[in-house]
């Protein structure tokens, strides 16, 4: 049985000339912290569930629950695939 983590989508709070990307997606897992960056706006007035699905999937995890959105923000709980290797525990950009 695979343990389920939690996934976070948010625009950066980065200064924006000092940063090159506006999104960003975190995966707790356990005391490790899986992260993804890349340079999206969300649309009507929430995330692009396709392209968190494919950014979670990337990291090798797969989404087990709907996104929920809340204050600027998505959620949704995801687990590590059984396919994929243990990966590298933080992946930028």
């Amino acid at each position: 049985m695979n343990s389920r983590c939690v996934a976070i989508c948010q625009l950066s709070s980065q200064p924006q000339e000092d940063f090159d990307v506006n999104t960003e997606l975190l995966i707790l897992e356990g005391n490790e912290v899986h992260i993804s960056t890349w340079d999206a706006e969300p649309r009507d007035g929430g995330f692009d569930v396709h392209v968190l699905n494919d950014r979670v999937d990337a990291l090798g995890f797969m989404v087990v629950t709907d996104w929920q959105f809340l204050d600027g923000k998505a959620y949704a709980v995801v687990e590590r695939r059984t396919d994929h290797g243990a990966g590298p525990s933080l992946t930028s950009r």
